[in-house]
């Protein structure tokens, strides 16, 4: 149940039509979800960026506030239903997919659904058949040719942070919808996280006029449940700048607030020989690459040091698998571990076979897509294991070479939250865009620091492990 210091009821005209007649709809919402309603209903207010931390309830308040709009416009202007409604505001993110998966979501959950009707094909929102919303993505150039044309009597944008100026402009310059010849109020919010972007110095630090900001905080919002400050806290106990931005709602020192690892932590590891040097695991890793620029990364580790490395190009499969059992044996590794997905799954399965009878080999498969072990906080395995790696690297306990395509890999990861609060990586083809190209060898290092932990402890290897180590030729990683 919701704290009830700081729930009130929003009922001011929520009342809606549909089939059977009147229907009366009455909002729980945060304090200070009804300050933001407040200041959007304050004449002076154009525009309004309700922005803050993680769980402020920011998305819930945008959806509830634009049928609100909708409603309040249908009421005044006397509207009655028909078959063309008309199309009073726009709901939007910056990439048309994301609001697909998150804010629509949204609107789903919290919206009674006997009061809108969704039309996929035209991308609008019918409220109580009376008026519409146009909603998307800003990524989608039929969207927004539209904006050039249209007029609207609001917006919302849906974390606003992935946004640039010009985006918001556009919409801006819509905000002119007259009905029977009469003005609207004229409103746009806003939701974000705290980033280093174009809505700090707009809202915060230089306001411009019509301009407010409302901060967002999870202890603002008494919907949470008690686990999601305790989640967020141990998820960046690594990373005080992300505590300060996503639980006090900081948006000062966020250059790398999206990145998993940052490049300060990154560099901490190079040739790094700050811990134990006793070699108590061995083992190889391998991150297998398709037809393309991809690249296969074979990796040899002691303990989390890369002591051989050898990467390529596209390679078949059966070649791939003699050099993992190359490196093995010159490694003297008791483990081989090999991301299943794709073209990997090949690679994965003939090691399963050649070595199904010998137990002092494990072949571990590492598949990304599934449940996270912490599924309350990551939304897949993947996001987990970067984020372990993040922790270990944040500790100076790992030890990889100065190879400047894997600094600028593994310091590059962006992440995002998603519904429900869970952390997930950008996606893969997102990704390639934004490092110009797959990073295969940060995936190789993470997958390795995963399969460490499933690992067992390194003993002197019998005397078939040294058979024929030399049928391969490596590259051994100094400093």
């Amino acid at each position: 149940m919701p704290r009830q210091d700081k729930v009130n009821r929003f009922e001011a005209l929520m009342s809606g039509l549909n089939e059977r007649g009147v229907v009366n709809h009455k909002f729980l919402l945060s304090n200070k979800q009804i300050q933001a309603n407040n200041e959007l209903n304050d004449p002076l207010v154009d525009e309004l960026l309700y922005g803050g931390a993680k769980g402020g309830g920011k998305t819930v308040f945008g959806c509830i506030w634009a049928f609100k709009e909708c409603v309040q416009i249908a009421k005044d202007f006397n509207l009655k239903p028909r078959k063309y409604p008309i199309v009073v505001g726009f709901m939007g993110r910056k990439q048309g997919v994301d609001f697909n998966n998150t804010t629509l979501n949204t609107w789903k959950t919290f919206i009674p659904e006997n009061c809108y009707e969704i039309k996929k094909q035209e991308k609008l929102i019918v409220v109580n058949k009376t008026v519409s919303i146009l909603y998307g993505g800003m990524d989608d150039t039929a969207t927004v040719k539209k904006f050039n044309s249209a007029e609207y009597g609001f917006y919302f944008i849906d974390q606003a942070e992935e946004t640039v100026e010009g985006d918001i402009a556009m919409l801006r310059g819509t905000r002119r919808l007259k009905i029977n010849g009469k003005e609207l109020n004229y409103k746009g919010l806003l939701t974000a996280n705290p980033a280093t972007c174009w809505l700090k110095d707009a809202f915060i630090d230089n306001p411009q006029q019509g301009n407010r900001f409302i901060q967002a905080l999870p202890t603002d919002n008494p919907f949470l449940p008690l686990s999601y400050v305790p989640q967020l806290k141990k998820a960046f106990k690594y990373r005080p700048e992300l505590l300060r931005a996503y639980i006090q709602g900081s948006w000062d020192d966020l250059d790398t607030a999206n990145i998993v690892i940052p490049m300060r932590n990154v560099k901490l590891n190079v040739c790094n020989n700050q811990y134990d040097l006793t070699v108590q695991y061995r083992i190889t890793v391998a991150d297998i690459a398709d037809v393309g620029k991809d690249e296969t990364v074979i990796y040899d580790f002691h303990n989390t040091k890369i002591v051989t490395q050898e990467i390529y190009s596209y390679k078949n499969t059966m070649e791939t698998c003699g050099r993992l059992q190359a490196h093995a044996k010159k490694n003297d590794s008791n483990m081989i571990a090999v991301d299943k997905i794709g073209i990997g799954k090949g690679v994965y399965d003939r090691l399963c076979e050649i070595f199904e009878n010998d137990p002092r080999m494990t072949i571990y498969g590492f598949d990304s897509r599934v449940k996270a072990d912490d599924e309350i906080t990551y939304g897949n395995r993947k996001a987990e294991a970067w984020f372990y790696a993040a922790e270990l690297f944040a500790e100076r306990r790992c030890d990889i070479p100065n190879d400047p395509v894997l600094l600028k890999q593994l310091s590059g990861v962006p992440f995002r939250f998603k519904s429900r609060g869970k952390i997930w990586l950008l996606e893969k083809d997102k990704l390639r865009l934004v490092l110009n190209g797959s990073p295969d060898r940060a995936e190789a290092y993470v997958m390795g620091l995963w399969a460490l932990k499933h690992a067992t402890p390194y003993k002197k290897p019998d005397a078939y492990m040294r058979e024929s180590e030399d049928d391969y030729e490596f590259t051994p990683d100094t400093c």
